[in-house]
């Protein structure tokens, strides 16, 4: 056990040991929060469970500063207590990102949640242990009800106006009103492609060598060695992923130990259905349930270039988040995994019913969708055998997009 987790374990066991006084606050819920009976528990959880007080006191008595210059103002929980909290989480709850030209704020709340965790032990554990895990995820099936609910279209026409959306290429349920007629904004983020063969072409789909994007993303390497236990200890320069934790449960883990891995980063303004980036056979799917927040280091996984999940970013955290798995044998290129991943109020990691129910493997074509998600911040991992992927730098064929000009306006 390192030195920052047993000062951690003597502190706990010496708070355990005072009696516990509830001083009842009285925080405020408006009735019409749509997360009231969420942020109620967190509310009675503080008040009423020793260890989960503890936790959130000593995060905040140990909230850390950020990079200079990452955000204005720094981080936002310096100063703050529980007391903040609450109305952050009520204010969270109803949140509707809007399009900032060619960006956009999707990842507001995100962020300043996850600051709550930078480099802070006591904010991690706080809200991937219980009962601040099962607090989180029910808040985040209140802010998905929410987010299914027509008062959540809100923007959806201010999105649409932004010629970036390219909205024409999408299924629109009335492409005459100005929010396409959608019901609820999470219908607007799952939006579908007219012609998805039209508008992202696999490229030469009967080569199958051609590894392709499994969704539109940002495209890293991963410079993590796969392990079989979090128990290795990374040297310096060195970062490790535990395989056997990422896959939990697939009898298929140990094939990738010593394998490579690629991230594939979903932005909120864009399309957010996964697809398969092989040819070959399904033969394991599995849905883990998991935490939904709590990144040790957002900063540097979210860097101000946009460069999200760049070389050298730590993708460790996502062995324990909610995410799911599917192993694809390819045949002669070996088994290929793709792992989508939940991140912030993600408990949308859906898969297509034909893998959910399918009966032994299942074919499938390079291009062929294998799920969706919902509103938050999510990405897909992909993971191959030893020696069939060397993950070094993307390679890209002429035409293909690698990028977009960035602009503050709609125009």
């Amino acid at each position: 056990m390192s030195k920052k987790y047993l000062t951690f374990t003597l502190i706990l066991l010496v708070f355990l040991s005072i009696p516990y006084i509830s001083f009842g606050a009285g925080y405020t819920i408006p009735d019409d929060c749509p997360c009231k009976e969420s942020i109620s528990e967190l509310v009675q959880s503080y008040e009423g469970d020793q260890v989960f007080k503890l936790l959130i006191d000593e995060a905040f008595q140990n909230i850390q500063p950020i990079p200079e210059g990452y955000r204005a103002g720094g981080n936002p929980w310096q100063g703050k207590s529980f007391a903040d909290m609450v109305p952050f989480f009520v204010e969270w709850c109803s949140f509707l990102p809007e399009a900032k030209g060619s960006s956009d704020n999707g990842l507001l709340y995100i962020e300043q949640m996850d600051l709550f965790a930078y480099k802070n032990p006591f904010g991690r554990a706080a809200f991937q242990t219980r009962p601040g895990v099962m607090i989180f995820d029910n808040f985040a099936k209140e802010r998905g009800d929410f987010l299914n609910s027509k008062a959540s279209t809100k923007f959806v026409a201010r999105w649409l106006a932004d010629p970036r959306i390219e909205k024409e290429e999408y299924v629109l349920p009335d492409p005459k009103a100005a929010d396409g007629g959608f019901k609820s904004y999470n219908e607007f983020f799952s939006r579908k492609f007219k012609d998805i063969k039209k508008v992202r072409p696999q490229t030469m789909p009967e080569r199958d060598y051609v590894i392709g994007a499994p969704t539109d993303a940002i495209v890293n390497t991963i410079p993590a060695k796969l392990v079989a236990e979090s128990a290795t200890i990374p040297t310096k320069g060195m970062q490790v992923l535990n395989i056997r934790q990422l896959l939990a449960g697939s009898k298929y883990w140990e094939k990738f130990v010593g394998g490579t891995a690629m991230s594939c980063i979903l932005m909120p303004n864009t399309y957010h259905h996964y697809h398969s980036p092989v040819s070959g056979k399904v033969l394991e799917t599995r849905l883990v349930d998991g935490a939904l927040l709590g990144m040790e280091d957002f900063p540097k996984f979210v860097p101000p270039s946009g460069n999200v999940g760049y070389f050298g970013a730590s993708f460790g955290a996502f062995e324990s988040y909610q995410r799911g798995y599917f192993i694809i044998d390819t045949g002669k290129y070996g088994l290929v995994g793709v792992v989508p991943v939940g991140l912030s109020t993600v408990g949308s990691v859906i898969f297509e019913n034909k893998f959910l129910k399918g009966n032994g493997s299942v074919a499938v074509k390079r291009g062929d969708e294998l799920g969706h998600f919902l509103y938050g911040g999510s990405l897909v991992i992909l993971i191959f055998e030893p020696g069939k992927y060397k993950s070094g730098a993307i390679k890209v064929r002429l035409g293909n997009q690698i990028g977009i000009f960035d602009t503050g306006a709609n125009n």
